[in-house]
């Protein structure tokens, strides 16, 4: 079965940025999101140059082996350019970006992962989550340290593990393989939507019909939780080649659909692209890259580990602080009821008892003091009323003045 494939995409800012790192491309066969990391150090410059070196290899290709090939080698390839651009500009140390790009060859789409943007997969009304983030955080939750709700919150969740443009050696990439049908919808996104927006909300607007609305939805989505960095989204659908569909316009998105030119300052050359990176934005939390071959990966977890200790120690001696206040206040209190008495029934016969009559969680506050000879029975009715109800007493001299009083009735009834 031959297929074409209707995509829409879109990019913002955010409400905290000022400009827009992100990168984006959808074109015929393959379609790319691009994370640019590295603030005023160029991360819109890794995100365009990457994105658009890649974007040259969108082709026809025979097997999902060609296909994957082309595209981890171009992806190296743009590692490459990364790497000799810092050297000619130096002031650009530290940029490297994140890349997902996605290729259909024949009945299979075929997905380059690395980094922190995402790929998620719809079929049958059913949303799945193809890659995996290349994050520290991520090392954390696969050595069950820490939970994926955790990792929201975890004050390292933006130290990236693998880049594009971190290091001359040859990166690392995940690959993964999908056999396509029509009505299968594909979801690239820079973290700025999938760092934010619930999985639930994306899997439902992934199934809104019009590709343009459902894109609209989820930047929308991601503005109202904040967005707090870039949004890039792009959304695929596979169709039926005889499907009666419009040509796919190719498609720019974010830094990539501007023009990364060299620029001269006196005797100095910048690379730059020309939406304007505002002073402040140098100042702004971005993500950062460690490598696990650093030695400061060690250093992390090792700290990790010691905070998890001392998280853990304070937990216990919290707890024990709790557990201790709690029991003394139980203990007082129990210990006041035990000076207090009541007159109840036991056996049919009129009987003290020591606490009081209620109880907590199945446990009682009372206990069988005394039993008296003097049987219910005999009493008046409203008397016999008022031991089923339990007649109380300030002390056990009370209880038995009450208790003699009681007798005294009966013997001169």
């Amino acid at each position: 079965m031959a297929f074409k494939f209707l995509a829409s995409g879109k990019s913002d800012k955010g409400r905290v940025r000022s400009s827009n790192q992100d990168s984006g491309y959808a074109g015929n066969n393959l379609f790319i999101v691009a994370d640019g990391m590295g603030g005023h150090a160029g991360g819109d410059i890794a995100s365009a140059l990457a994105t658009q070196r890649v974007a040259k290899i969108d082709d026809v290709y025979p097997s999902k082996v060609k296909a994957v090939n082309a595209l981890s080698a171009e992806m190296a390839e743009a590692n490459k350019q990364l790497v000799d651009t810092v050297d000619s500009f130096g002031y650009l140390d530290g940029m490297g970006t994140t890349m997902d790009a996605l290729l259909f060859s024949g009945n299979t789409a075929s997905i380059v992962h690395i980094g922190d943007s995402r790929v998620y997969w719809l079929r049958d009304g059913v949303m799945s989550q193809v890659t995996k983030d290349h994050t520290f955080v991520q090392k954390l939750i696969d050595a069950g340290r820490i939970t994926p709700e955790e990792a929201l919150v975890h004050p390292r969740r933006n130290v990236l593990m693998k880049v594009l443009g971190d290091s001359q050696q040859e990166p690392e990439f995940d690959v993964h393989h999908i056999e396509i049908q029509p009505g299968d919808r594909f979801l690239l996104c820079s973290d700025g939507l999938c760092g934010v927006v619930p999985e639930p909300i994306l899997e439902e607007n992934m199934k809104v019909t019009s590709l343009d609305e459902a894109t609209d939805l989820l930047v929308a989505e991601a503005k109202e939780y904040g967005a707090p960095d870039n949004v890039t989204v792009i959304l695929v659908e596979v169709r039926e080649s005889n499907d009666n569909l419009a040509s796919q316009n190719i498609t720019w998105l974010g830094s990539a659909a501007n023009e990364v030119v060299i620029s001269q300052s006196g005797s100095n050359k910048f690379l730059q692209i020309f939406s304007r990176i505002s002073f402040w934005e140098a100042f702004r939390k971005r993500e950062q890259f460690l490598s696990e071959n650093d030695p400061g990966f060690a250093k992390a977890l090792d700290e990790f580990d010691g905070k998890v200790r001392s998280w853990k120690l304070r937990g216990l001696i919290l707890f024990a602080i709790i557990a201790a206040i709690a029991g003394a206040s139980i203990y007082g209190i129990y210990s006041y009821t035990q000076t207090r008495f009541y007159l109840g029934v036991e056996n049919g016969k009129i009987a003290i008892y020591q606490g009081i009559k209620e109880s907590f969680a199945g446990f009682g506050f009372s206990k069988l003091y005394e039993e008296s000879t003097i049987d219910v029975i005999t009493l008046p009715d409203f008397q016999q009323d008022l031991l089923d109800r339990t007649i109380s007493a300030d002390s056990l001299e009370d209880a038995r003045e009450k208790l003699q009083q009681i007798i005294e009735s009966v013997g001169n009834g």
